[in-house]
């Protein structure tokens, strides 16, 4: 899904020089090879762990939205149900009557919901539908919650057991591994070599966690 803003330019026309425009394959590519960079600095630099799980944590959702999003004009499959609900019954309406609010800022659901849509067949069909168990779940719920501490300004700073973090990333690079590298649905409306940066960056992210102290080499975290 894409933000409409003023003086956007439509399909085929250049785009002003001053104009910041995206796509949701984009910023998963920026996420993940951002990831890899901090992931690399980890073992020196105590402080890039933080941006690491800000970047899985949004690497994971943009995973999530650009599986979803596919085929999906509106982008309601990552919408709340509320707003869903508005776009689908304008739709079905023939589009007639003024544009629902939605369309042009969407509510979107919470990560974890988005993780949970991902691996539920009835937004996204098999194969490329998410293999999710409680215990991918509770990782990312977790790696969410450590986000949110790093979003929050602290007096006191912060003082968190590094050794924990590892086994969280790994399992986010699996869910984007199988969204965005094994079973990607997307891929047409991402850029030249997309798959193999993304999985280039998720094997830089890979060995530097698992070689880190206390994690064992041969776990699948």
């Amino acid at each position: 899904m894409r933000a409409s803003l003023p003086g956007m330019s439509g399909p085929g026309e250049p785009s002003p020089p001053y104009l910041f425009q995206t796509s949701q394959p984009q910023e998963l590519l920026g996420c993940i090879e951002f990831a890899a960079q901090q992931a690399g600095q980890a073992s020196e630099d105590h402080g890039a762990w933080r941006w690491l799980i800000i970047a899985m944590t949004l690497a994971v959702q943009n995973a999530c939205l650009c599986a979803l999003d596919h085929g999906d004009e509106f982008g309601t499959k990552a919408m709340t149900r509320t707003d869903a609900r508005e776009v689908k019954r304008w739709t079905t309406n023939g589009r007639r009557g003024p544009e629902p609010f939605a369309i042009r800022e969407p509510r979107i659901v919470s990560p974890l919901e988005l993780l949970r849509r991902a691996g539920d067949p009835c937004f996204l069909r098999p194969p490329y539908q998410l293999p999710l168990n409680r215990k991918v779940s509770e990782a990312f719920d977790d790696l969410v919650d450590l986000r949110n501490t790093f979003l929050h300004f602290s007096e006191e700073g912060w003082k968190i057991d590094l050794r924990e973090i590892p086994p969280l990333v790994l399992i986010a690079c699996d869910v984007v591994r199988h969204l965005a590298v094994i079973q990607p649905i997307y891929l047409r409306h991402a850029g030249p070599r997309h798959r193999e940066r993304v999985a280039a960056a998720l094997d830089v992210i890979e060995d530097a966690m698992r070689s880190y102290p206390d994690i064992d080499p041969g776990s699948d975290a």
